[in-house]
């Protein structure tokens, strides 16, 4: 390592950027062996607040990092998958399970070579990453490889540190060893370090990073800084949650203020002990964690969450309560308007619940589109144009679905998706298509009315009849289809298939029924050519009902 201070900055931020990007391949690869299925725990809460504490120990232990887990919860409390209750208790435990991280990295500090193990880790990592070929393995090698580069990124930082601090520099360099000094050993207003811990990790989205960062500068920080510089990185990682729920519903919102306020007070609770008995508390580290600086920092931080969760556990409904009053309801909430209601881009963290809501959000689009057939067809038979504009409003929704939710598709299938739900990605695109044009043929029949009131013209009662019961099958079929779709139920794909034949059918004899009409001159050649019309439209129809129904068929054996 080089002899000038300069250098031995430069090795400090290097060893730092190793350390962060180790930390990201880690835990990145984490998530995706074993990731997926715990975070489906995430969907599956009940309101057992204990359990809701292990669960988000569990998962934020796996994927490293309680921002990424409370940016999770803030899209399920969105897409109301959570309560806020849920959520709360699942933040406390995340809080703790991000503390694992320390506990690794506190190994340093033990007695052993641990740069020189993580060296030899991270090769053997390279090696399974870069040229194996099974994809687990290759996932396994690079955990490895993200293990091996985050305790060499430490040794790094911690050497550098230990040069600038304690070894002999030039006469000109005396003085910049000084500062650095005093930075990491004098005597500071702990508010200002809390506020420098918040600011850091909000930079770096990570109280894990941050707090790895204090251990590998542990040997010339003094404890009673490191402590509330940790205070400081759990405000700091709040930042990541609140930026994310920008533009989602009030409740999100809300999980994200949970989030700060249950850190807040855990500060505020222990800031004032922390102050002024600042030497006794070190001592008492000094007796749990012994001599070694990096397990004192550790262990702290884990006390501090654990401690906080302890504390604020039974006030679960009344942090829930406070977010309420800081986060007032928007002043209209319309489910009816161009808007997603299941989907939400933080849920592509979690694959399987994203598709499984996907398929929720196409239901919803079925279901206007069914919509507006009906209210299409009331005005055709009945001339009653009271819901003209809920058509047009549906139509504007169903194609911002149509859009929206072919981008979040294409957004999923870039995900690691099992075998299944690739096929049911593939096959979500197509039925969103068929909805779409579905809600075509609605506005289609719309304008015919409106055609058929322009002109002063209208059907006789016996074509009336006869769509009417056209129109009714194909609400039978409409519902079948989105049962079978809905429930993944290939028994009632039988159903289907019938009520499809019928409506074609009806098709070839209302055709041949509406030319002896004409021949009896019961029919003039306008309502003929818009009654030829809605029977082909309302046929149309029926297929691309049908298609949405046997599309399980891709992935259901």
């Amino acid at each position: 390592m080089g002899s000038g201070l300069v250098n031995n900055v430069f090795f400090l931020l290097g060893g730092m950027a190793v350390m962060l990007f180790g930390m990201h391949i880690m835990g990145a690869n984490l998530e995706r062996v074993a990731g997926n299925n715990l975070k489906k725990l995430l969907g599956k809460m009940t309101s057992n607040r204990f359990v809701g504490v292990g669960v988000g120990a569990t998962v934020t232990g796996i994927i490293q990092s309680s921002a990424a887990t409370t940016v999770m919860l803030v899209g399920f409390v969105n897409v109301g998958l959570m309560t806020l209750t849920q959520a709360t208790s699942v933040i406390m435990g995340a809080n703790i399970g991000t503390t694992i991280t320390a506990q690794l990295l506190s190994l340093t500090g033990v007695g052993f070579d641990a740069a020189a193990y993580a060296a030899l880790i991270a090769a053997a990592g390279a090696v399974l990453g870069m040229f194996v070929k099974n994809d687990k393995l290759n996932k396994i090698g690079y955990i490895l490889l993200g293990v091996g580069m985050i305790f060499m990124g430490l040794e790094v930082m911690s050497m550098s540190v230990d040069e600038i601090i304690y070894n002999t520099t030039a006469s000109g360099e005396r003085e910049l060893k000084g500062l650095f000094a005093v930075i990491f050993q004098g005597n500071h207003f702990p508010l200002l370090l809390i506020l420098i811990g918040a600011v850091f990790t909000a930079l770096i989205q990570s109280s894990s990073a941050m707090t790895g960062i204090l251990i590998a500068l542990s040997s010339a920080l003094k404890f009673q800084n490191a402590v509330f510089l940790i205070l400081g990185s759990n405000i700091g990682t709040c930042v990541t949650a609140i930026l994310s729920s920008i533009g989602t519903s009030t409740n999100a919102k809300r999980t994200a203020i949970i989030h700060l306020l249950f850190n807040l007070f855990g500060c505020l609770i222990v800031l004032a002990p922390l102050w002024i008995w600042g030497d006794e508390f070190y001592n008492f580290m000094v007796t749990i964690s012994g001599s070694s600086a990096e397990r004192q920092i550790a262990n702290f931080h884990t006390l501090f969450n654990v401690f906080t969760t302890i504390i604020l556990l039974p006030f679960t409904k009344g942090l829930v309560y406070l977010a309420t009053k800081i986060i007032r309801p928007k002043a209209s909430d319309d489910e009816n308007e161009c808007k997603f209601m299941y989907i939400d881009e933080r849920l592509l963290e979690t694959p399987p619940i994203a598709v499984n809501n996907t398929k929720k959000e196409i239901v919803r689009m079925a279901g206007l589109a069914k919509t507006n057939i009906d209210y299409a067809m009331a005005m055709l038979l009945e001339g009653n144009s009271t819901n003209m504009g809920a058509i047009r409003t549906n139509e504007e929704i169903i194609n911002y679905l149509n859009r929206g939710i072919t981008a979040y598709l294409t957004s999923l299938s870039g995900r690691d998706l099992s075998l299944t739900d690739e096929k049911k990605v593939g096959s979500y695109y197509h039925v969103v298509t068929d909805i779409e044009r579905i809600g075509d043929y609605a506005e289609n029949i719309m304008e015919y009315s409106m055609r058929l009131s322009n002109e002063g013209i209208d059907f006789s009662a016996a074509a009336k009849e006869e769509l009417k019961r056209v129109n009714e099958t194909v609400d039978k079929l409409f519902d079948a289809a989105i049962k079978a779709f809905d429930m993944r139920d290939v028994s009632v794909l039988g159903l289907v298939d019938e009520l499809e034949e019928s409506i074609d059918r009806a098709n070839q004899e209302l055709e041949g029924k509406h030319i002896e009409r004409l021949k009896r001159d019961e029919c003039s050649a306008q309502v003929g050519s818009v009654y030829l019309q809605t029977v082909s439209n309302l046929e149309r129809v029926g297929d691309h009902i049908t298609n949405i129904a046997f599309s399980i068929k891709q992935y259901v054996h």
